[in-house]
């Protein structure tokens, strides 16, 4: 399937499996579905051996996190820090605008956001260790990642949901633009 295709965006979804990143399941786990976890590491894996442009939105920055070594917090109370709304059962709609991130200089999440904006936010995992082939580029005012580049990889991912903000927010819509963008470039090496 992977040969068809000149992008690839991971979506959000369910907890992914604590068994690949190598720790038992917290009695917080939510919901986990470990066939397609296996499926989706090795679809990110072949993506990974192709440079094949990626979008990882929420649960698709955790996946990359973790098929590139790293870990999660099973739930965001295990995060001694925890200061910010981050959870799934967030009381505003998906389109309002819920916590601020901070984003550092020189990166796509800059050029697209600044180095303020504010953010969506319905996750309970959150990045734990992270892997030294993802860069962090932009945080929670509590710490947590918000959102993370590849440093060898075609690789862009977000701990919030773009998708339900790009018709109000331009910036949110740069980085599906920018996806597709990055798609047909990799279709013209082909």
């Amino acid at each position: 399937m992977i040969d068809r295709i000149d992008g690839l965006l991971l979506p959000g979804g369910k907890d992914i499996d604590p068994y690949f990143y190598d720790e038992e399941p917290s009695l917080k786990l939510g919901a986990i579905d470990s066939a397609l976890d296996a499926f989706e590491i090795e679809f990110l894996r072949q993506a990974y051996e192709r440079d094949l442009p990626t979008l990882g939105i929420c649960r698709g920055l955790q996946l990359a996190n973790v098929f590139l070594g790293g870990s999660l917090y099973q739930d965001l109370s295990d995060y001694d820090k925890l200061a910010v709304k981050h959870n799934q059962y967030q009381t505003a709609p998906w389109q309002a605008l819920t916590h601020s991130i901070e984003v550092k200089e020189d990166n796509l999440i800059q050029d697209f956001f600044g180095t303020s904006a504010r953010v969506n936010s319905f996750h309970h995992q959150a990045l734990k260790e992270i892997s030294p082939e993802l860069i962090p580029v932009a945080y929670s005012s509590d710490g947590i990642v918000e959102a993370a580049v590849g440093k060898n990889f075609n690789f862009l991912g977000v701990q919030w949901h773009p998708e339900t903000l790009y018709q109000d927010h331009e910036n949110s819509l740069k980085l599906f633009i920018h996806l597709v963008g990055e798609a047909k470039k990799f279709a013209k090496q082909r």
